[in-house]
């Protein structure tokens, strides 16, 4: 069996460690690396002996890259990671051994921080906190391709959505489940993930997370923030009671989304000067009123 890695990237220049860890795999079968360069002017830094090749791509987003990657990957099972991770010296193999079974379609990964200071662990927490949501539905929808992977036959025939330049991943284990393909999540199976390097940075992370939800929405009618995938199930916190009783209206929801924002702010603020038990609350606060932030404008835009 080969394999095909795929890697998007528009100038990144930590794609550099990624290839310099794809280049150390042990006990790895034949395999390729494909970087997708999503109109990166940034030429990456190839390890000597990686079977690496560069596809120069339109700048259109990384779901439209990752498919021009699929369509010219030789290999028949796909791993998908992103410029920002670190893979450890066993992912091809521990995914090449995975799919030796003729039951496994597709292959959801775990995450881990790769460093371990105070940010990055909160960053890591709140990312448990969501896996821990798709365990209500036995992960059979949860897709992250920072560390996925999935057969080249199924993956040329299912395509990733590329209408938005954010939450096709949610998207797509969707896509995925419709069409009976299943998802087995392997906790064992990991990457490491280089988190924001400040909080400024993630709460944009989150505000976009927000408003692609938002936007697929209204797009292809899916409910992405229902918290174990069930409509019915009733949301709790300020949040919730504020998505609820606002009105629908445009201009209230976007004067919403703006006020959250010295909230959230003061909220991070806080983060980084309490002890960490307050402070590690404090940032899931930040984040959540980020990513309500984002809603609320991403509703806006109806």
């Amino acid at each position: 069996m080969r394999i095909s890695v795929i890697v998007p990237v528009r100038d990144d220049p930590r794609v550099d460690g990624l290839l310099a860890s794809l280049a150390v795999q042990q006990g790895a079968p034949d395999f390729e690396v494909l970087v997708a360069m999503d109109g990166s002017r940034r030429e990456p830094r190839v390890p000597p002996g990686l079977p690496v090749r560069l596809l120069r791509l339109p700048a259109r987003g990384p779901y439209p890259a990752r498919n021009a990657a699929v369509a010219e990957a030789a290999g028949d099972v796909l791993l998908f990671t992103d410029s920002d991770c670190l893979c450890p010296p066993d992912w091809i193999s521990a995914a090449d051994r995975l799919f030796e079974s003729d039951s496994v379609a597709a292959l959801q990964g775990s995450s881990r921080a790769s460093d371990d200071s105070r940010l990055s662990r909160f960053v890591q927490r709140e990312y448990e906190r969501y896996v821990a949501t798709q365990e209500a539905l036995g992960y059979r929808r949860f897709c992250n391709t920072r560390n996925f992977a999935i057969r080249t036959a199924i993956a040329r025939e299912v395509r990733l959505p590329e209408t938005l330049p954010r939450g096709g991943d949610a998207v797509y284990g969707r896509l995925l489940e419709e069409r009976g393909v299943p998802i087995r999540y392997e906790a064992g199976w990991w990457i490491a993930h280089r988190h924001p390097a400040s909080r400024r940075e993630e709460g944009r992370r989150a505000f976009s997370q927000g408003d692609s939800g938002a936007r697929w929405a209204r797009l292809a009618g899916l409910d992405l923030f229902a918290a174990d995938g069930q409509a019915s199930a009733p949301a709790r916190g300020p949040g919730a009671f504020l998505l609820r009783h606002l009105p629908r209206r445009r201009s209230l929801r976007r004067a919403a989304s703006v006020s959250l924002l010295p909230v959230a702010a003061a909220l991070a603020a806080a983060s980084g000067v309490l002890p960490e038990g307050p402070a590690a609350r404090c940032f899931s606060l930040f984040r959540r009123a980020c990513h309500l932030a984002g809603r609320l404008w991403g509703e806006s835009r109806e």
